[in-house]
């Protein structure tokens, strides 16, 4: 039970970090600026559902995938991880400022939410990796694991679609200012997590005792 309690706390702050939903608001409002609110949440619905499918196919046939490419797990968790540090560090340090991502007003809602809500803004390398060490971290594990990182998973979908559902009235309660403070702290945990899973590999490589 203890177990899964920590698997289940790791696994979503591993998420929570990388599909921050504030910061993923910010682009899910500029994406979707000329829509009505009432086209805005089936953008929202739609979108969530494409990204949860894209995740959960890598997280079923990930390691497949890599078999089949040669690459190693060892290999793509510490690249993952680097690729996530330098990812964090521009939630810390970079001040982007905010530009409207630009989209074609005639197009279908259903394509919108595909593109590019669902991917690459949702379902984007940092997600999609973490998925595929979830399911290699689970290899040989009970069901009980497996269904464990499928709950995580629609968990942060759920979080999200009540943040995208209720986009308008957070953005006016937290304020540019308190966006920018939650990025910077969703920052210093995503690089911690990052330097975990390069150690974690470079552990099970060398041999070397647990971290």
């Amino acid at each position: 039970m203890i177990e899964d309690l920590n698997l289940f706390a790791s696994q979503l702050v591993t998420l929570w970090v990388i599909l921050e939903p504030i910061s993923h608001l910010s682009m899910f409002l500029s994406a979707t600026s000329h829509l009505d609110p009432q086209q805005r949440h089936k953008v929202a619905a739609l979108s969530l559902c494409f990204a949860f499918l894209i995740l959960l196919v890598f997280t079923l046939l990930g390691r497949m995938l890599l078999q089949a490419m040669g690459i190693s797990i060892l290999a793509f968790q510490i690249s993952g991880g680097i690729i996530l540090f330098f990812f964090a560090m521009t939630l810390i340090f970079v001040e982007r400022p905010h530009r409207p991502i630009s989209v074609n007003p005639d197009r279908s809602l259903a394509t919108l939410a595909v593109y590019p809500v669902a991917t690459p803004i949702l379902a984007g390398p940092g997600a999609i990796l973490a998925m595929v060490l979830f399911s290699d971290n689970n290899r040989g594990a009970p069901l009980s694991q497996h269904l464990l990182t499928l709950g995580v998973l629609m968990l942060m979908m759920s979080v999200l679609f009540v943040v995208f559902w209720l986009g308008d009235y957070i953005a006016k309660a937290i304020g540019e200012s308190g966006a920018s403070l939650l990025k910077r702290v969703m920052g210093i945990l995503l690089a911690a997590l990052s330097v975990n899973l390069v150690l974690n590999a470079f552990q099970k490589w060398l041999g070397l005792p647990e971290i």
